[in-house]
Formats: structure tokens, sequence, C-alpha cells
């Protein structure tokens, strides 16, 4: 205990702080600090979707299928619903589309207006498929738009279209020159 002591004394002591200094981050610059932002804020550094923007399309989406008069006579009876993959059709192949999929299945199994079945069931009303799309340009200044896209699309067992939901996220950046 008392190398350990030694040690760090002489750590800190070389930084020119105090230990209470150094615990309470008063000895670092200020543009290395780290601080808590709202998780609701959703700011953006990139061009790229966050693990909020992720959810938040998840829980929209799903929550504008819920709300649909498409689906209000399934209070009475659940239907069995079996939600597909979501599909990646943006340009990042490592999109989370399992956490958003886990989202999903849990805003619909949450809301006890269908029954959530596996998709190896045979006996179901309604299939579910999504998708998560994106359109990336590039305008002058090197400004950069990126529009991503949800959609969900229900069939029912016969294939036939039933309804159709999405949501829309854009985000720009500008790039500046940073000499």
């Amino acid at each position: 205990m008392r190398i350990l002591s030694v040690a760090l004394v002489m750590v800190l002591g070389c930084s020119m702080i105090s230990p209470a200094q150094a615990f309470l981050g008063l000895g670092k610059k200020k543009e290395d600090r780290v601080s808590i932002g709202d998780s609701n804020a959703r700011t953006h550094l990139e061009t790229e979707l966050t693990i909020g923007d992720l959810m938040a399309f998840a829980e929209t989406v799903t929550n504008k299928m819920l709300a649909s008069p498409r689906l209000s006579g399934w209070a009475s009876k659940p239907p069995r619903l079996i939600l597909g993959s979501l599909v990646n059709n943006t340009d990042n192949p490592n999109l989370r589309v399992n956490d958003m999929y886990d989202r999903i299945v849990e805003v619909m199994f949450n809301s006890n207006v269908a029954r959530i079945v596996d998709a190896s069931a045979e006996n179901f009303d309604y299939i579910v498929k999504s998708e998560i799309s994106s359109n990336r340009q590039y305008g002058e200044g090197g400004k950069q738009l990126v529009e991503y896209v949800m959609t969900f699309k229900l069939f029912s067992v016969e294939g036939e279209l039933q309804g159709q939901w999405s949501d829309r996220l854009n985000l720009v950046q500008n790039k500046r020159k940073l000499w």
C-alpha cells in the first residue's frame, strides 16, 4: 500500500497537481473533460445514426403502426404476428439492426395488440417486413445530407399488403477546415 501511495505521489507530483485535483479532474485541460449529455438530445458529430436514433426509429414506426385505424379491430382478438428480420439497406453494414429489431419486438409485445410468434411458426395471421435505408448526397463546400428511412409493411398470410408505415430522419453535416 505504501509503495502504491509513493508511486501515486510521484506521478501526481510530476504533473504538478494534488491528488484531490487529479481525482476531481481539475488538472486536465478544458478540452479533455467529459460531461454527461442529455440522452434525449440525440446530438450528432457525424452523419451516422446513434443508438438513440435507432431506438427512436424503431419506436416511432412501431407506434405509427399500432395507432393505425387498420389495426383498431385487433384489440378484441389479437392476431398472431411474425416480425420478419429488419433489412439493412443503408450504406453502413455495421448498423445495429438487431438492437432495433429487439426494440420493435418489445414495443409490439408490450402493446398487447398482437401475439408475437417466431418466424418458424406455421400458424400466423400476418407478417411484418421492415427495412431501413439511406440516401447520401454531397453539396457545395463539403455539405453532406443523409436521409434515413425506416419502413414497415404488413402482409396477410396470402401475401396481400395490409398497410405500410414509415419515418424519416435527415442528418446534415457542414465540413469545415480545421486549419
